[in-house]
């Protein structure tokens, strides 16, 4: 009776990573704890910044919603410090913390910047790589370094 339920568990746990990865492949999620309404009318002004699915951590696990579950099951034992940025590209969901040295939250503007360097240097604080039944995590760049490069000569 183990085997059956442990069976149907992995399968149920296969359907949500599908679902997941199927829903918000190439977007990006940004989970906090709750953001400014200034912060966020800065997001929105920006184009593409309503673009970003936020997600709010203080909410409770809803296990049948794939992005509840995957950000209580798997970012957030992480430990990446609040607000983060999740950039899902194929298989893999790369994460960065969104705070600067004096520890608030960047201005909007600067997600762009810091997802073109997530991308094409893979600068992450942690990647979560997908497995047949769960995700497998992958340690990055220190959650102190959060610096980013601007390549002024592409566009």
């Amino acid at each position: 009776m183990e085997a059956l339920l442990e069976r149907l568990a992995k399968r149920q746990d296969r359907r949500r990573l599908d679902r997941f990865f199927t829903r918000y492949q190439h977007r990006t999620l940004i989970v906090h704890e709750g953001l400014g309404l200034a912060w966020l009318e800065e997001l929105l002004k920006l184009g593409g910044g309503g673009g970003h699915f936020r997600i709010d951590a203080r909410q409770a696990l809803d296990t049948r919603s794939p992005v509840s579950w995957i950000m209580h099951r798997f970012i957030l034992p992480l430990a990446v410090p609040r607000p983060l940025l999740c950039a899902i590209e194929g298989d893999v969901i790369a994460i960065r913390h969104l705070l600067t040295r004096g520890g608030r939250t960047c201005h909007p503007a600067d997600i762009a910047w810091i997802l073109s360097d997530m991308r094409t240097r893979g600068r992450c604080h942690a990647t979560l790589k997908r497995r047949a039944t769960g995700l497998e995590a992958c340690a990055g760049i220190s959650c102190d370094d959060n610096a980013y490069e601007i390549d002024l000569e592409s566009g």
